[in-house]
């Protein structure tokens, strides 16, 4: 789980790095790699494909340990009191339950209500749309905002994270060309140096879509969508998006994998039930019309039945 830009903000205000300059990912410069999609995204046609974050994979894991770890030390503080009241020393025990209350239980509780609202009762998932025939690039924000930047000005490049991730970043800048004034990323992550020469799969997704004449190439890949656009996530299609993203995994990790998302899918149900739902301003939906007949649209009514 990796959850820069959301717990540990992304660093602005700062110049390039000599890394990003090496590690930057040029417009219209094809790479000699196949496009891989990886199941992030919502909906694709000639005018605009829009994207999940890459929080969307981890939403729940937040609620779900806020959750179990005040349960924890509330029961345990409880049973305690309860064991005191049973023995007949509470009346030595309560001095020491009010302190511990106060040094334990009341910042446990307090971080845990400050996770649990990062990842409860906020967007069921923050997308990015990119249309080509604008040219530009609409980010979701986590307050409900929207960054609108064109996809010529924007500085992409495989950013590093803690624990030696990767991922696609991009960056915008100032008019000084070097000083980041934002930074947004696509959802996928990669873990090491060498995996994240993989991330160029997907930058090579995104670059196509948004410069080929041609989209049939890059639409014949989408096989599948998040069928996220106007409804939150159902049960079946987080556990098949799971089992496509784990796939290639020995097996005893897929089945590991698999395992903590039942374990922590309660978590996850009740952070997409008290969130809202993603929707782009007025102004934004104006241009990103699809023309009827578009030979290019892929939707969730593409998806086999179950996954709509």
């Amino acid at each position: 789980m990796e959850y820069t830009g959301l717990i540990r903000k992304y660093p602005i205000n700062r110049f390039l790095t000599d890394q990003e300059r090496e590690r930057q990912l040029r417009r219209g410069e094809r790479l000699d790699v196949e496009p891989a999609y990886q199941l992030s995204t919502i909906q694709m046609n000639s005018t605009f494909v829009e994207l999940v974050d890459k929080f969307f994979e981890w939403k729940g894991f937040l609620t779900a340990f806020a959750i179990v770890m005040a349960v924890m030390f509330v029961a345990g503080l409880s049973a305690m009191g309860v064991s005191s009241i049973v023995d007949g020393s509470i009346h030595e025990f309560w001095p020491h339950l009010i302190g511990m209350f106060i040094v334990l239980v009341v910042p446990i509780l307090f971080v845990a209500q400050w996770m649990f609202r990062k990842d409860a009762f906020t967007y069921t998932h923050y997308p990015v749309r990119l249309n080509r025939k604008t040219r530009m690039v609409h980010v979701f924000r986590f307050d409900g905002t929207v960054l609108s930047v064109p996809w010529d000005e924007v500085f992409f490049c495989i950013g590093s994270l803690p624990q030696y991730n990767w991922e696609i970043q991009g960056h915008v800048l100032d008019a000084d060309g070097k000083t980041v004034r934002e930074t947004f990323a696509f959802p996928q992550i990669a873990a090491g140096r060498s995996e994240s020469e993989l991330l160029k799969h997907y930058w090579e997704f995104v670059r196509r879509y948004m410069e080929d004449e041609n989209l049939a190439p890059i639409h014949a890949h989408v096989q599948y969508v998040l069928p996220i656009s106007d409804k939150r996530e159902s049960f079946r299609m987080g556990w098949e998006r799971r089992r496509y993203l784990v796939g290639s995994a020995p097996l005893p990790l897929q089945w590991l994998m698999l395992a903590i998302y039942v374990i922590t899918y309660p978590g996850r149900w009740i952070a997409m039930r008290t969130s809202k739902l993603p929707r782009w301003p007025e102004e934004i939906e104006a241009t990103c019309g699809v023309e009827p007949g578009d030979p290019y649209v892929r939707d969730a009514r593409d998806n086999p039945e179950g996954v709509r």
